[in-house]
Formats: structure tokens, C-alpha cells, sequence
């Protein structure tokens, strides 16, 4: 066989069976058993409580028994979240977990198929500190809380994506609540930062600030400890005195 079709044959299994190897099931039964309280009680449409290293989202549901579940990745495609705790709340406040919910995996999504078109879905997945990411899943208003003592009002350590939102600070939990009115984009993002975070990156600033100058003044002195040198040595040439007058042979 030609060498240049066995060795693209060969790439070609090679890609494939990475492709096989890197998909795992990213949800279990006991996962989704898991028992958690959430906060059903909320005037949003769609509620996420971010903690250290998890959130809980509760989605208000209309006029639809399945939920779509996915996070997009930077190439593009999409692929499945871990859901845990899978939970729903008819609108009598009833509440049931997996005995009545189906959940099924995909390459590219978590389908939940919900006992009724009407009610509350609520779940529990995994976080990322100080950077929390998720698509939008249902339309209306979108509210996340982060966790106590983080901030997001240093817009050189934090960000939030979309704009168009309000924030307000919880004096009681220490807890910051972004909100918006209609979720308009496809996807959130919000980086946050501890409260003393800003004394640690002034001092960042300092520091650097400080070396900075300290490199310049270094700079500067070999600069003149050069100049005096050349001085020393006659090769300094002043070119101004020159053009002022005619050439040394015509004076």
C-alpha cells in the first residue's frame, strides 16, 4: 500500500478512536437521586445560586415537558453538563425528583423530559470559582447570585457578559444579585473577585510601579555613565556648532 494513504488511514483511525475514547457519560443515576434543597420561592424565570464549586439553577417552565441542557465550547459544537439533584415543582408546590423525570444523554446535550408542561425544573451542576459560564435555557428574566464576599463592580477584575443587567448587594448574606429583566443573548458570563482582591492588585500595582521607576532611574544613569564616556574619549561631535558656520576649509 502506498505509504502517504497508510499513513492518512492510519491519522484517520487515530482520530476516531480519540473521538470514541473522549466521550464519556458525564451523568449517573446517583448523581441525579442526589437530595438538595432548593429555592423554589423566587420572581424570576430562571435563578442560579453559584457556590465555591457548584450552582444550583431553578428554571420556571411554560408550555413545554422537555428541557434542552448542553454548554457551548470554544470549536463551536456542544456537549452535555453534569446535572445532579434533578428536581420538579408543579405549580401546587409539589415536588418530585427522578421517579417521575426522564433524563437522557447525548454527544452534545442532557434531554430532560419533565412530568408536566407547567412548573419549576431545578438541578444542581459544577462551577468554575470566580468564573461562572452557562447558556440560557428558558426566556424571561435571569437572576445569579454569587457567592458571599465576591464583588463585580472592579471592572478590571470582573466582568459580566451580557450587559443590560442590574446588580445589588445583600447586606444581610454578603451576596451579590445580578439581574436581568429579558434575557436577551444566548449565553452568561461572569467573572468575580474577593472583596480583598483590590488590595492585593493595588499593591500589584504598587509594586510594579515602584519597579518601573526604578528600572527607568537605571536606565538613565547608564545612559550618562555612557555619554560620559564618549566625552572622555573626544567622540562626541557637536553637530549643531557645525551647521552654524561654513566648513572647517572655507572659514
Amino acid at each position: 500500500m502506498n505509504r502517504r494513504l497508510l499513513a492518512a488511514f492510519s491519522l484517520l483511525v487515530l482520530v476516531a478512536l480519540a473521538g470514541c475514547a473522549g466521550f464519556g457519560s458525564v451523568t449517573d443515576d446517583e448523581g441525579l437521586e442526589e437530595d438538595a434543597e432548593y429555592d423554589w420561592d423566587t420572581d424570576a424565570d430562571a435563578t442560579i445560586d453559584v457556590g465555591d464549586d457548584e450552582y444550583q439553577a431553578v428554571y420556571t417552565i411554560e408550555g413545554r415537558s422537555t428541557v434542552r441542557l448542553y454548554e457551548s465550547t470554544r470549536y463551536g459544537n456542544d456537549r452535555p453538563i453534569d446535572v445532579r439533584a434533578v428536581q420538579f415543582r408543579y405549580p401546587d408546590g409539589t415536588v418530585v425528583g427522578m421517579e417521575e423525570i426522564e433524563v437522557e444523554e447525548t454527544r452534545s446535550e442532557v434531554y430532560v423530559r419533565l412530568p408536566a408542561e407547567e412548573g419549576q425544573l431545578a438541578f444542581t451542576s459544577d462551577s468554575r470559582s470566580r468564573n461562572f459560564q452557562t447558556d440560557t435555557f428558558v426566556d424571561g428574566s435571569y437572576e445569579v447570585i454569587l457567592p458571599p464576599g465576591y464583588r463585580v463592580d472592579n471592572f478590571v477584575l470582573a466582568t459580566i457578559r451580557p450587559g443590560g443587567h442590574e446588580t445589588t448587594l445583600n447586606e444581610e448574606t454578603d451576596r451579590v444579585h445580578i439581574r436581568w429583566d429579558e434575557m436577551d443573548a444566548d449565553s452568561i458570563t461572569v467573572r468575580y473577585y474577593l472583596g480583598r482582591d483590590v488590595y492585593l492588585f493595588g499593591g500589584l500595582v504598587v509594586v510594579a510601579s515602584i519597579g518601573a521607576i526604578i528600572g527607568l532611574g537605571y536606565v538613565y544613569r547608564q545612559i550618562q555613565e555612557l555619554k560620559r564616556r564618549r566625552e572622555e574619549m573626544g567622540l562626541d561631535v557637536d553637530v549643531e556648532d557645525d551647521r552654524d558656520g561654513p566648513p572647517p576649509g572655507m572659514r
